[in-house]
């Protein structure tokens, strides 16, 4: 089995503030992350499969960059992530925001025939979160 990856990149606003806490547990949960601010974020998208005989290829890398930028890069460049349908009801923390990538992006995937099977988001160079599913 032979892993394709393929980075994205976009740049996003978000503040970190659950409607489940009071102020002070905002406080002490996200600090200074409760204001406004933004990230240069980030993704790197994996698909898995098997090489077909006639051409090399498992996935078309053209038809996965689509899917992506379409699904989660373009309505997430530039945006308050905030104020999205795909984060509604959700605290948008690189945890949240890489699980509601996987959730787009994996049925939509499935139907141009690719397996995904991770999904990175980087908020900065020192942390990010992971999905694998081997």
């Amino acid at each position: 089995m032979l892993t394709l990856t393929r980075r994205f990149a976009f740049s996003a606003s978000h503040r970190l503030v659950s409607q489940a806490l009071d102020a002070a547990g905002n406080e002490g949960a996200f600090g200074p992350c409760q204001r406004v601010h933004g990230h240069n974020y980030r993704l790197e998208v994996s698909v898995s499969g098997r090489p077909e005989e006639a051409t090399g290829f498992f996935c078309n890398v053209l038809e996965l960059d689509r899917i992506v930028r379409e699904r989660v890069v373009a309505p997430c460049d530039h945006r308050m992530l905030n104020e999205l349908p795909l984060f509604a009801g959700r605290v948008p923390t690189m945890e949240t925001v890489c699980q509601a990538f996987w959730d787009e992006l994996r049925p939509a995937l499935a139907a141009s025939g690719m397996r995904l099977t991770g999904v990175l988001v980087a908020e900065t160079d020192e942390h990010w979160v992971r999905i694998d599913e081997r």
